[in-house]
């Protein structure tokens, strides 16, 4: 499955309604994007901790001020307005580097219920606490724990003891024998930034599940989808 890293990115600014918009246009079967939780409890959609064009920390802003600084980042709802009608599958990433206390978790998972993406949506997150808090409390979602091989923990029992449903790695941290025993012991493997012809080609005959790319249609002549 090809699924579009933060959107349509080689064709739109990442992260935007135009990029989730063309995506689906594209004929992806989803999106990977990002979303982080603001201290007064608003979720929008952007990766970075920082703006880049003012270089201000985006977790100095609330849901009232951020728009006249970043006016191209939707809040997660306006997306979910429009992307829970595509019928296609949504990788949210939670970001949690704010330092804050705060239910980023279940206040994602109360919009993803809202608009009906229980059954295709995979929520990931570098912080597995977030993921495991959610599959406790929720354990009709798929999560995916992000990380890196670099870790060096042993993933797949990690995820089994913790029930994660999938692993995402970068794709550069896998091969053959590692996907084989993912799905052996049912745990999907979905990788992160497959970009080129050659690596495209090494993930599906690897076995690999969802590639997330930032050139779509790359992937589709490839894959010939």
């Amino acid at each position: 499955e090809i699924m579009g890293h933060r959107g349509a990115k080689s064709e739109c600014t990442e992260n935007t309604m135009e990029a989730f918009e063309k995506a689906v246009e594209l004929g992806a079967c989803g999106i990977e994007t990002d979303v982080h939780m603001l201290y007064d409890g608003s979720l929008i959609m952007y990766h970075d901790t920082v703006i880049k064009s003012v270089g201000q920390p985006l977790y100095k802003y609330d849901g009232k001020t951020i728009g006249k600084t970043l006016k191209t980042a939707p809040f997660f709802e306006d997306m979910l307005k429009y992307y829970s009608t595509t019928g296609r599958i949504l990788n949210i990433e939670i970001k949690d580097e704010s330092g804050f206390f705060s239910d980023v978790g279940e206040a994602v998972v109360g919009l993803l219920d809202k608009y009906n993406m229980r059954d295709r949506t995979i929520i990931s997150c570098f912080n597995h606490r977030i993921i495991a808090e959610i599959k406790k409390d929720h354990p009709e979602y798929k999560v995916g724990a992000l990380y890196w091989a670099s870790n060096g923990i042993d993933i797949v029992s990690y995820c089994k003891k913790h029930n994660i449903d999938a692993v995402h790695p970068h794709f550069s941290d896998v091969d053959r024998d590692f996907v084989t025993l993912c799905h052996n012991n049912g745990i999907a493997v979905n990788v992160w930034t497959v970009n080129t012809t050659a690596d495209m080609l090494k993930m599906r005959d690897i076995g690999a599940d969802i590639i997330m790319t930032d050139n779509i249609p790359l992937a589709k002549s490839v894959y010939g989808a």
